[in-house]
This record gives C-alpha cells, structure tokens and sequence, in this order.
C-alpha cells in the first residue's frame, strides 16, 4: 500500500493535499479510464447488494478499494485519480456518482454504521460489524474528500471518532506503523474550507 501518510500520533494531524498538487503535476499524465472504472463498480457492487441480502460478513473479504473508492496515490495506479479533471469526469457521470454514493453507504452498513442517519445500526444483523480495517475506512474518507462529497466524508468522521472512543479506546488508526488520522481531519471544501473536521 502506498502513499496513505507516515504521520506520526499527535493530536492534530494536517492532512496531506492531493498528489497533483504536492507533485506540480509531475508524473500525473493521462486520466482516469472511466468506463473501466464503470464496469469494475458495476460489477463490485452487485456483489455488495447481495451482500446486503444475504451475509454481510462475506463483504469483509473481498478486495475492492481502488476502483470503488479511488483516491490519489494508491497502489493500483491505473484506478488512481491524476488531477481535478478526473474528479470532475467522476462526479459529471451521474449513473457512476450514484452507485459510489451508494457503495461508500453499503460499505459503512457493513461494520455497522448507518451513514445517512449518521450513527450506529441499532439491530445490526450478522457480519455487520466492526473488522479493525482501518486503512478501508482511511481510504473511503481520503476519496470522499478528494471528490468532495460532503455529507458522506461527514459522516465517516463521525463514525471514525465513535470507533476511537469506544473499540479503539483512543488510540490512534494505523496500517502497519503508518497512523492514518488525518482521516479525522479532512475538511471540505478542500480548495479553500473552514478548518472544522467534516465539518462538524
């Protein structure tokens, strides 16, 4: 996995810019493909429909991240976002913008948070559960937040500082040695915001 922060623990974290930003542009050429993009969501989520339907847990197991929540510097390269014309190709396709809406919304139900009611799920079923992943819920916050969406980056913050104050007992989100809490301080707009988490 690349690029997710080497930050070490301290109570503000300032949360990376996007690539193309930090690198001038240099090494960002070309674009996102968005059909296959399209197709490899598509197919993605229909796995995540039947997970809904049927077992929650199984949804744990597989390996979607980067095409259905693309962020800027991870390690499949051909499903990364290059610069602010691939967020606007993204965003300007309606059919691809409902299904990660949707996506990012099935991924959260699946640990058992509800993210338009913006809290726990109050009878989760089996499988709808926690699984101490934190660099999907890193992921997931860091792509909410370079395609500006709002409510959703909101309230996957929320859901993150539930999870520090109660399974994580304060500590800190890490994949391996590498702490991911800029996830927690994400603020939208990006190009030139307030200075409140997720705006809460």
């Amino acid at each position: 996995m690349q690029g997710m922060g080497s930050y070490a623990a301290v109570s503000r974290v300032v949360p990376r810019p996007p690539l193309w930003e930090r690198s001038g542009g240099f090494g960002m050429a070309g674009g996102v493909d968005v059909g296959r993009l399209k197709a490899q969501q598509l197919e993605t989520l229909s796995m995540f429909r039947q997970c809904a339907r049927s077992d929650w847990s199984s949804l744990h197991h597989h390996h979607f991240d980067w095409w259905m929540f693309p962020i800027d510097d991870g390690s499949m390269p051909e499903f990364n976002l290059r610069g602010e014309e691939d967020v606007q190709a993204l965003k300007g396709d309606p059919e691809w913008l409902d299904r990660y809406r949707e996506s990012v919304r099935l991924a959260a139900a699946a640990w058992g948070w509800d993210l338009e009611r913006c809290c726990r799920v109050p009878q989760p079923q089996p499988g709808q559960s926690w699984t101490h992943w934190d660099v999907r819920l890193a992921k997931m916050c860091r792509s909410t937040f370079l395609l500006e969406e709002p409510e959703l980056l909101a309230s996957l913050q929320a859901f993150a500082r539930d999870l520090q104050a109660n399974e994580k007992r304060g500590e800190s989100f890490f994949y391996g040695g590498i702490c991911l809490d800029e996830l927690l301080y994400f603020t939208l707009p990006r190009r030139g915001g307030g200075d409140r988490p997720g705006g809460a």
